[in-house]
């Protein structure tokens, strides 16, 4: 499968680019298996803009994850506090659930995130882990093109599925490396400070390993 927080193109970064995600969409269909599902974060905002991938992937559902402790960065149309965002399901053929759950979920971290920060582009690794159970089982093989700080992947680890992932952005290269290798997540924000003060390296080699 498919899963991802691509860019939404609402001015997170220089990379925060929607029209990537619709570029890159034929090569995914291209590189999943038959019966396959493609899931990614996004916004409510722009859902109505994700027509396009309709040329390759059959709609399935939108499940909100409901910021339950606490609401969002970004503001709704209305003015307020946004307390929940969205999980797009699309699929290729008729791919199957493994566990049936409930299509709301609760954007929460898993206990290996040992502080507390604001990062809207790190997804809560609770939610990942439930996205996981529901659409793959273990030994999976799950592709994240826009693989950010690494919540995807380093869960991936943890529930035992295989996983590819990749990053353009050299300072989410880094902090996702060191999330996954040390299996624990630290203050990203102060990461992206160090890292930003450094000297830029190739971009070359900023593309996440897979898993064996």
């Amino acid at each position: 499968m498919v899963l991802t927080d691509p860019p939404w193109g609402v001015g997170f970064d220089e990379y925060d680019d929607f029209n990537v995600f619709l570029e890159v969409a034929p090569e995914l269909y291209r590189v999943m298996k038959r019966d396959s599902w493609l899931v990614f974060f996004f916004t409510p905002k722009r859902i109505f803009e994700l027509t396009p991938l309709l040329k390759y992937f059959r709609y399935v559902w939108m499940i909100p994850y409901v910021f339950w402790a606490f609401g969002t960065l970004s503001r709704n149309p209305m003015g307020s506090q946004a307390s929940y965002s969205v999980v797009m399901v699309f699929a290729k053929g008729e791919p199957k659930l493994r566990v049936a759950r409930k299509d709301v979920i609760l954007s929460d971290e898993l206990p290996l995130v040992t502080e507390n920060f604001k990062e809207p582009q790190f997804k809560p690794t609770y939610t990942v882990s439930v996205l996981l159970t529901m659409f793959t089982k273990e030994g999976d093989i799950v592709l994240d093109p826009f693989a950010g700080f690494g919540s995807i992947p380093l869960v991936c680890e943890l529930f035992n599925r295989r996983w590819v992932a990749v990053e353009i952005d050299p300072v989410k290269y880094e902090i996702a490396r060191r999330i996954i290798t040390e299996k624990r997540v630290y203050n990203i924000t102060k990461l992206k400070e160090e890292l930003k003060a450094k000297p830029k390296q190739s971009l070359n080699k900023y593309i996440i390993n897979t898993q064996s």
